[in-house]
């Protein structure tokens, strides 16, 4: 095939020369452009003529609906009816245990602080867990955690390892667990 193609090549420029050769590209290129540009003429007066019809008809104002504005105190007490009553803060802290006990870490100490502000319609429950446990059952612990309790957030988690060799990793991690008042 490659020699075919050889042969040809060879026939042609002893009969028409480099110059007949760059001719007929430039030829073959002309063509193209030119049926191109004609096309794009043709788009381009449909164009045209789509935006002047548009721009004679006649356009309608979108009605603006405005959303019912709340009072700010309502605003608040949905806001605030979407949190927990701190009456489940026990089974919240068993939740949290339990998913140590599925990542297969032993929570053996625990901080505790609630925090009710004055003029404050929610609590506040922070707990600080110290643990001992790989990077990847730390990471998966607070997973749960958070992916169960939506009304938690992660405040802190600091890591440190004693050698570079140690795959246990010593963490503290704290969450806060946020519940409306009784």
């Amino acid at each position: 095939m490659t020699g075919a193609l050889t042969r040809i090549w060879r026939r042609t420029l002893r009969r028409v020369g480099s110059v007949g050769i760059a001719a007929a590209m430039i030829l073959l290129i002309s063509a193209t452009l030119a049926a191109w540009s004609v096309r794009l003429d043709r788009e381009g007066k449909s164009l045209r003529n789509t935006l002047q019809i548009q721009a004679k008809s006649p356009t309608r104002p979108v009605p603006i609906v405005k959303a019912p504005t709340l009072p700010v105190e309502q605003q608040i007490g949905e806001f605030v009816a979407t949190f927990p009553p701190v009456s489940q803060t026990a089974d919240d802290l068993t939740e949290v245990f339990e998913s140590a006990k599925r990542r297969h870490i032993q929570l053996n100490r625990g901080d505790y602080q609630l925090k009710d502000e004055a003029h404050s319609a929610l609590l506040t429950l922070t707990a600080t867990f110290p643990l001992t446990a790989s990077y990847a059952q730390t990471k998966e612990f607070a997973a749960d955690v958070l992916r169960a309790l939506p009304h938690a957030s992660m405040d802190e988690l600091s890591m440190s390892r004693g050698t570079a060799t140690d795959s246990a990793l010593e963490t503290s991690i704290r969450f806060s667990f946020v519940y409306r008042r009784p």
